[in-house]
């Protein structure tokens, strides 16, 4: 059996990202590391019995690499598609930054997916099946912010691991990064929830998570067979002005 991993499934944009490929028709292997919010996430779809959870940390990404390796071969499955979600938003000024701050954060959405990615291009554990990546990232690698240091830095360096991967996975795996604007989850709430109004710097108003879902659909299909290596902004408008 083939199916799609999404990390971070457990999140606002992680599960809208799941509900959206259940309708197109993918398996989910859906991973975060709370099991209960997991299950929760599952139970939300709308065939929960037709999809596998997987509780994972990422924070240890040392781990990890043994961790997908081994659930790959007990469960006698494949994964073909992969959706990186998972990640820590988090705003903090330099002066209060600490190397465990910098670290955790580099180790769940980063360094993980390079832990992640060894077994799913290692043919006696995937068998060739892997055939398109997609890294959320952020508007915040192009952009300065105060207190984004280390979240920027996080998100830009998924650009340049997403841009080698593909050159070095193509023909066979199909590489690409979604760089979404200012999304109101349960993580970002306080930002809107502060504000007067919509941000006029959002020529389309209010970005919502199926946004970027269907991003993520676009580029795990058939139809984006030509694509790879590239960097989808979906920010309303946000930063062509």
């Amino acid at each position: 059996m083939c199916y799609t991993l999404v990390t971070g499934a457990a999140s606002d944009i992680g599960c809208a990202v799941c509900h959206r490929l259940e309708a197109a028709g993918h398996l989910l292997l859906m991973s975060d590391l709370n099991e209960v919010a997991l299950l929760s996430a599952r139970s939300s779809l709308a065939h929960p019995e037709s999809h596998k959870i997987f509780p994972l940390d990422l924070s240890k990404a040392e781990f990890v690499k043994e961790s997908m390796s081994k659930f790959l071969l007990d469960n006698h499955i494949n994964v073909s598609f992969v959706v990186f979600a998972a990640g820590v938003f988090a705003l903090k000024p330099v002066k209060l930054i600490d190397y465990d701050y910098v670290r955790r954060n580099f180790d769940i959405a980063l360094f993980s997916i390079w832990s992640i990615m060894r077994p799913l291009i290692n043919k006696k554990i995937n068998n060739c099946q892997l055939h398109s990546v997609v890294l959320v990232s952020s508007i915040s690698a192009k952009m300065g912010t105060k207190g984004y240091s280390v979240y920027g830095a996080v998100k830009s360096g998924m650009l340049g691991m997403m841009k080698s991967m593909a050159v070095e996975l193509a023909p066979g795996c199909r590489v690409n990064a979604i760089l979404p604007g200012g999304i109101r989850t349960r993580s970002t709430s306080f930002m809107f929830d502060s504000q007067d109004g919509p941000d006029p710097r959002y020529l389309m108003g209010e970005g919502q998570k199926t946004d970027v879902a269907e991003m993520v659909e676009f580029l795990l299909s058939d139809k984006s067979n030509w694509i790879t290596g590239q960097e989808f902004i979906v920010d309303g408008g946000w930063t062509c002005h």
